[in-house]
């Protein structure tokens, strides 16, 4: 069975895979070390996003997150900026 985005971003999380850079009121910049590459990540406030990975890079403009702005965003909401 294939992992859904939201299993692999909170598997991202468990495992510790996230890295802050620096945090606003208005967003947050992180790395997510993924199962590929290490992917650059911005999650707004606002609910947008940007990711390097090629679906945050067709995807970015709509709230349908990739996996690793999924776990950037549940990485904030369980510890805090």
């Amino acid at each position: 069975m294939t992992e859904t985005r939201a299993e692999k971003a909170q598997r991202l999380v468990d495992e510790g895979k996230i890295r802050y850079k620096r945090s606003t009121p208005f967003h947050t910049l992180g790395g997510v070390q993924g199962d590929h590459d290490f992917y650059d990540v911005i999650y707004y406030a606002s609910g947008h996003y940007f990711c390097t990975c090629a679906w945050g890079r067709i995807h970015s403009h709509t709230d349908d997150l990739c996996a690793h702005a999924l776990a950037v965003k549940l990485a904030v909401e369980r510890t805090g900026p």
